[in-house]
């Protein structure tokens, strides 16, 4: 008898404790195992779609922009860093701040007349000519790019840089009536 308990009594209790201490361990292990499987398989999942980006970009020679007066152009590069093409690639003009266009493009109307359809986007730098209504009374706008990756997932990267996974693909993301009026891009010499 130690402390007035039994021997074997105070065995079993120690060997119901190290084996509590060991279940525990064993669960922590498998969820912390399965965590780091779900964040590769994410990471993996946003691989292409994390390459893709858009902006504006002032000071380039202005020869090729459109002559449609109703609109202010805004050069636009696209640049797809991955070794595949994404596709159904629409560019929406999308408010930053101001009272411009909604920030999110999803919220215009689907005849908003400030974004292009460009189709496929090839790896690589290109360019488009993006219609906007300008930045008057302190509007900043930034062009908003939705497609559907080399395998299949539909996304959209916002004009303040966020990417994020979208339901559907992005014609119908953004409510738009078909035959769609896809323009395609071009080539950026640099």
């Amino acid at each position: 008898m130690i402390f007035g308990i039994d021997i074997d009594i105070a065995n079993l209790i120690v060997q119901a404790f190290i084996g509590l201490v060991t279940l525990v361990a064993l669960i922590v292990a498998f969820w912390q195992g399965s965590q780091s499987k779900r964040n590769r398989e994410d990471d993996i999942k946003r691989y292409q779609p994390s390459r893709i980006s858009a902006w504006y970009e002032g000071g380039r020679n202005r020869t090729g922009q459109p002559e449609d007066n109703r609109f202010v152009w805004q050069f636009v590069v696209l640049r797809n860093e991955s070794e595949s093409p994404v596709y159904g690639a629409i560019v929406t003009c999308v408010g930053i701040s101001g009272a411009g266009p909604s920030f999110k493009g999803e919220d215009n109307r689907p005849v908003f007349p400030n974004r292009v359809c460009v189709g496929t986007l090839p790896p690589g730098a290109w360019y488009i000519w993006l219609p906007t209504e300008g930045h008057g009374m302190g509007v900043r706008t930034a062009p908003e790019t939705a497609f559907t990756d080399a395998n299949g997932t539909s996304w959209v990267r916002r004009g303040n840089g966020r990417l994020e996974e979208i339901p559907m693909e992005p014609a119908s993301f953004y409510r738009l009536s078909l035959p769609l009026p896809w323009r395609g891009c071009e080539k950026l010499t640099e």
